[in-house]
């Protein structure tokens, strides 16, 4: 309605559930929520920068650009632990955000791309993905080839 008014980030409340709910051997319910992560974020931000750089430059009237949660992926490290030897992770991804039940009807999700492992590799990642956002935030050189 408002084509230069934007909003970016994740701030929504779906009226039901995004996962189907599922249970544990022991009965108990899990409601899988998609990962509270910055990744798709800051892709929704890009986008609405590039947008907005379009409209300036004369290249559009509206938004151009898009990062609708039903296309996008997102991933994220849950560290457990200080230690370079002993530290756990939870490592997850998941393809797309808002399940798509017609394009992948086994769940809404692309099982190649939707994944999740605990490990010590994770917990590696977890650290040297912390060190560069701060790289990144710090608008280092080459800053802009490290994704969201």
């Amino acid at each position: 309605m408002y084509p230069n008014v934007f909003a970016i980030g994740i701030a929504f409340a779906p009226p039901h559930a995004i996962s189907r709910p599922r249970k544990s051997k022991n009965g108990t319910l899990i409601a899988p929520a998609p990962p509270r992560t910055g990744m798709p974020s800051a892709i929704m931000g890009r986008a609405v920068a590039i947008s907005i750089a379009d409209m300036i430059e004369g290249k559009s009237q509206g938004p151009s650009h898009g990062a609708s949660m039903a296309k996008l992926g997102a991933a994220c490290i849950a560290s457990a632990g200080a230690s370079l030897t002993q530290g756990s992770a939870v490592s997850m991804t998941m393809y797309p955000i808002v399940p798509d039940y017609e394009k992948y009807p086994n769940g809404g999700r692309n099982l190649t791309h939707t994944t999740g492992e605990i490990g010590l590799a994770g917990h590696w990642i977890k650290k040297l993905l912390h060190y560069l956002f701060i790289y990144k935030a710090k608008a280092r050189p080459l800053w802009w080839l490290i994704p969201e």
